[in-house]
C-alpha cells in the first residue's frame, strides 16, 4: 500500500531535502489486501483502531464518548451541546468535588474564543436521565422495542433482497460486456477499444456496488434469537435492582448507561420557563426527549417553597425547636439536604417575615395568656398578686415549668389549676412583716 507521499524541497534551484508525508487513508493510491498472512483481519484492525479513537477523548471532542473514567460525573463522555454540537465536559466543584456541572468550552479550547457556550448543573440532569432510562427498560417498553425490531428486521431483509437484485444486474451487464469484447474481430481495433472501455466501466461499477453492499451490511440491524429476547426482557427486572444497589459503583453505572445510550444532547430553554431539553440517542438508533427544570443558583440554594409554607403553618403555638422537629418528621430538608434546627427555623422566619407571637416580648406583655393556657411572666404575677421577681425566683427553682423559643424571648409558664392552687397556698404561708 502506498500511504506516504514524497516531497522534494527546492532551494536556490537545487533539491536540498527529501520529505516523506503520511497520507490519510482515503488518499492512498494502492491498497492490496491479503497478500501476506495477517495476525488480524483488515476488518478487525479497523474495528480496533476505531475503538482506540473512541477511547481517546482528546483526539476529537466532537461528541465522542471515550472510555469510562473515575470521576463522579455520570454522563461523562455522552453529552454534547445542543446549541453548537460540541462535546460538553464535566467540571467538579465544592468540597471533595462532589458537585458536578457540565459546560461547553470546546469553542474556547479550539478556537481561542473567550468565555464558554453555556453550562448547567449536573444533578438535575443526571436524575432526569436515570429515571428516563430505567423507565425505558420496563417490560412493556422492551416488548414494544422488540416489536419494532422485528419490523426493522423485515425491512433489512427487503433491503438485502434489493441489493442482491442490483448486484445481479450489474454483474450480468459486466459479463455481457465481456462477451461482446471477446466476440469482436481483432482487426476492428476501434470497436475493440470501445468495448474494452465499456467492459472496464462495468467491472468498476460491480466493484463499487459490492463495496457499498459491504458497508451497508456493517450497519444493518441486529437480529435476535428467542433466547436473547428473553434475556432482554429479564433486563427489565435486573437493571433497576443492579443500578440502585449500594455495591454498584459510579464507573459501573457509567458502563451500563453507555451500553444503552449513545449520545445525549443538552439544550437550554429560557422561555417561558428556565429548563433544559434532554435528547437521548439510543444505540438502537431511536431518539427520545425529556425536559427538566433549570433553576438559577439563588433558586437552587434558596429555601424550598414547601418548607416556607410549612413554617407558616407551624409557627403559631409552637417553639422553633418544635417546628424544626415537625419539619424533620415530614422528611423536609434544606436546599443543601440538611435537617432543620431551631436556629435555622428562626432564620427562615426572620428572612421571610413569618410572625410568631410567642417569641415577641411586646406581644407577650399585652397578650398575657396564650390559647394553650400558658402565662406570661407579667400575667402570672398579676394572677397571683405577687411581684415579677417572685415569678423569676420560682421559675429558677423549678417550681413553675416554663419555656421560651429564643435566648432573649419571653418566658411562657405552663400553669394548671393545681399549680395555681399550690402557689396560692405558698403565698399564704409566707409570714407578714411586722408593721
Amino acid at each position: 500500500m502506498f500511504q506516504n507521499e514524497n516531497c522534494w524541497v527546492i532551494e536556490a534551484g537545487q533539491v536540498t531535502r527529501l520529505r516523506t508525508q503520511q497520507l490519510p487513508r482515503d488518499q492512498w493510491r494502492v491498497v492490496i489486501h491479503n497478500t501476506h498472512p495477517a495476525y488480524l483481519s483488515w476488518e478487525q484492525f479497523l474495528e480496533n483502531e476505531s475503538q482506540l479513537q473512541r477511547n481517546n477523548v482528546a483526539l476529537s471532542p466532537e461528541g465522542r464518548q471515550g472510555s469510562v473514567r473515575e470521576g463522579l460525573a455520570l454522563l461523562q463522555g455522552l453529552i454534547i451541546c445542543g446549541k453548537c454540537g460540541r462535546r460538553m465536559s464535566p467540571r467538579y466543584h465544592g468540597k471533595g468535588g462532589k458537585r458536578v456541572t457540565y459546560q461547553c468550552d470546546q469553542r474556547r479550547q479550539k478556537d481561542g474564543d473567550y468565555g464558554i457556550c453555556w453550562s448547567v448543573a449536573g444533578s438535575a440532569i443526571e436524575v432526569a436521565v436515570t429515571e428516563h432510562v430505567l423507565e425505558a427498560v420496563t417490560a412493556s417498553q422492551l416488548n414494544l422495542s422488540l416489536s419494532v425490531l422485528e419490523e426493522l428486521e423485515q425491512i433489512t431483509q427487503q433491503q438485502h433482497r434489493q441489493w442482491q437484485l442490483r448486484l445481479e444486474r450489474v454483474r450480468y451487464e459486466a459479463e455481457r460486456a465481456e462477451r461482446q469484447f471477446d466476440a469482436v474481430e481483432p482487426e476492428n481495433r476501434l470497436v475493440a477499444r470501445t468495448l474494452e472501455k465499456r467492459w472496464n466501466e462495468k467491472l468498476q461499477e460491480v466493484a463499487q456496488l459490492e463495496q457499498a453492499y459491504l458497508q451497508a451490511q456493517r450497519v444493518q440491524r441486529l437480529e435476535l434469537s428467542d433466547i436473547q429476547r428473553q434475556q432482554i426482557l429479564q433486563l427489565a427486572q435486573d437493571l433497576p435492582t443492579v443500578w440502585q444497589a449500594l455495591t454498584t459503583t459510579v464507573q459501573e453505572r457509567k458502563e451500563m448507561l453507555g451500553l444503552l445510550v449513545k449520545q445525549i444532547a443538552l439544550t437550554p430553554i429560557d422561555e417561558p420557563e428556565r429548563c433544559t431539553k434532554i435528547q437521548l440517542l439510543w444505540h438502537t438508533g431511536s431518539t427520545t426527549e425529556v425536559t427538566t427544570k433549570r433553576p438559577t443558583i439563588q433558586q437552587r440554594l434558596g429555601t424550598p417553597e414547601i418548607v416556607i409554607q410549612a413554617v407558616r403553618e407551624l409557627a403559631y403555638g409552637r417553639t422553633d425547636y418544635e417546628i424544626a422537629d415537625a419539619l424533620n418528621e415530614r422528611g423536609l430538608t434544606s436546599a443543601t439536604g440538611r435537617s432543620f434546627t431551631a436556629s435555622s427555623v428562626a432564620w427562615i422566619r426572620l428572612k421571610f417575615k413569618i410572625p410568631k407571637p410567642e417569641s415577641d416580648n411586646r406581644v407577650a406583655f399585652h397578650l398575657g395568656i396564650r390559647e394553650d393556657g400558658c402565662y406570661s411572666t407579667r400575667a402570672l404575677a398579676q394572677e397571683l398578686g405577687v411581684g415579677i421577681n417572685t415569678i423569676h425566683y420560682w421559675r429558677e427553682q423549678g417550681v413553675i415549668p416554663a419555656m421560651r423559643d429564643t435566648p432573649h424571648g419571653p418566658w411562657w409558664h405552663t400553669v394548671t389549676a393545681e399549680v395555681l392552687h399550690t402557689l396560692r397556698q405558698k403565698i399564704h404561708r409566707v409570714p407578714l412583716k411586722p408593721g
